[in-house]
């Protein structure tokens, strides 16, 4: 008896860390640069900060958030912020501010 309630609360606690989980998680907005020139990947929000990284037309990000007219991004080989003016399409579109969270 003691193991079959030991076992219930095992599966409740495993459903409930389960959906717990799902709705913390961000993965982000996939999608790739459009513009035609390099853009700048800077250490923060806003273009006073440090570069970073330079990418690409087509280079793949994911766009985490947005904050002080920046997106915060990964992409292969690193992460950082991009100028919100910078062109990203994904499969929903192009990306804007309020696609993805506040950071």
């Amino acid at each position: 008896m003691k193991t079959a309630g030991r076992s219930a609360a095992a599966v409740s606690c495993a459903v409930l860390c389960g959906l717990v989980l799902a709705g913390c998680g961000n993965d982000g907005l996939k999608g790739t640069i459009q513009n035609y020139d390099d853009v700048s990947v800077w250490s923060g929000p806003g273009m006073g900060q440090r570069v970073v990284g330079e990418l690409t037309t087509l280079a793949p990000v994911t766009v985490k958030c947005y904050a002080d007219h920046s997106f915060k991004i990964s992409y292969d080989g690193g992460s950082g912020w991009i100028d919100a003016d910078t062109s990203i399409l994904s499969k929903k579109g192009e990306v804007a501010p309020g696609m993805v969270p506040k950071c």
